[in-house]
């Protein structure tokens, strides 16, 4: 009796546990959101580090080649899509005209056709179910969590820096300040983390720039506006599992149909976005990711939901890295490995539960 008490009360404080730390981490999305931005660019830009590192190069040479290299492609980078950025703001009533005019234009089309069957409806209304300044403010608003993240660049780069610096040691340290048997453990946690995240992470950044970069090169070919820009949007909502994909495409296909009087040219671009997106997600990617981190699909939807109401799209494209992290510290905790049994997506082998 005494020992279900005990796990009801288990359950409980973990119940209390799990919305305090959801608490924590909202309050403190300022502070943290940049440290972890910085630990998951460590993960990316490391391997040039160890590269350097083999070249005998030195340690501080090496990373100061690293930071200036990092530091220009984002200066670049942001420079480029903030400008087309502002086009977009300038440009969006323009769209909004033509929508409307398309909408008043179907709406009259309609009267019509009913007219012609004895039908009288009142008010067909479309203008108020399509509004261009729904997409504007989705577009505003998701540039604006993401520049607000980039606005703290110098933080971050510095932090990527000082992580970069201590990256290597921390396995070691670990190994000295431990007796055997626990540190043989928790460096062996360490290390996965740190290979599956580092091989997930630059894997779905090199898929994501080329997705990115062929959805860019498609709008520019058929002289779709803001190409950049949507190659930009292309790239970090990739990052997004599922549904990145498909938002990504939204985007400039609405644009493509305000901006042509034909349809057949929105609807190629259409086709041709789709197969890209196709090829790159279920062709290349399982290609390129020699591993899988067995998450269920489950979990990543509510992490997607969770984290991004979280962090904002910041916490949608940090989500399933953070599960996978939290997942391989689970597994090597043995009390709560029946925890990252339930985060995979298959059960494992090799073992049965009584």
């Amino acid at each position: 009796m005494e020992s279900k008490e005990l796990q009801l009360t288990n359950v409980f404080l973990g119940i209390i546990v799990v919305f305090a730390t959801g608490v924590l981490l909202y309050q403190l999305q300022s502070v943290l959101l940049p440290f972890i931005l910085a630990i998951f660019l460590s993960y990316i830009f490391k391997p040039f580090v160890l590269y350097l590192k083999k070249k005998k190069i030195p340690a501080p040479l090496a990373l100061l080649m690293v930071f200036i290299f990092i530091s220009g492609l984002f200066f670049g980078l942001s420079v480029i899509v903030y400008s087309s950025f502002e086009s977009f703001i300038r440009e969006a009533p323009k769209y909004q005209d033509k929508l409307s005019l398309i909408l008043r234009e179907l709406t009259l089309k309609l009267d019509h056709f009913a007219a012609r069957f004895d039908i009288k409806p009142e008010n067909f209304g479309f203008g108020d179910l399509v509004d261009f300044s729904a997409l504007t403010s989705v577009v505003t608003s998701g540039a604006g969590s993401v520049f607000s993240g980039l606005g703290n660049i110098f933080l971050i780069l510095l932090l990527m820096f000082f992580i970069l610096a201590g990256s290597g040691d921390l396995v070691a340290k670990v190994r000295y300040s431990m007796v055997k048997r626990h540190s043989q453990a928790l460096s062996a946690m360490l290390v996965s983390i740190d290979q599956r995240v580092r091989q997930y992470l630059i894997a779905k950044t090199l898929i994501s720039l080329a997705t990115g970069a062929l959805t860019t090169g498609i709008l520019i070919i058929f002289g779709v506006d803001f190409a950049l820009l949507w190659g930009f949007l292309t790239f970090l909502l990739n990052f997004i599992p599922n549904i990145g994909s498909i938002v990504a495409i939204i985007f400039p296909i609405t644009i493509s149909f305000l901006q042509f009087d034909s349809v057949s040219t929105p609807l190629l671009i259409l086709a041709l976005l789709a197969v890209t997106q196709g090829i790159m997600g279920n062709v290349v990617e399982p290609k390129v990711m020699e591993f899988s981190l067995n998450l269920s699909p489950l979990l990543v939807l509510v992490a997607l939901i969770f984290w991004g109401w979280l962090w904002g799209i910041w916490g949608m494209i940090l989500a399933v890295p953070i599960m996978s992290i939290l997942k391989i510290i689970f597994e090597n905790i043995e009390p709560l490995k029946p925890i990252g049994v339930l985060m995979s997506g298959s059960i494992p082998s090799g073992r049965h539960s009584e």
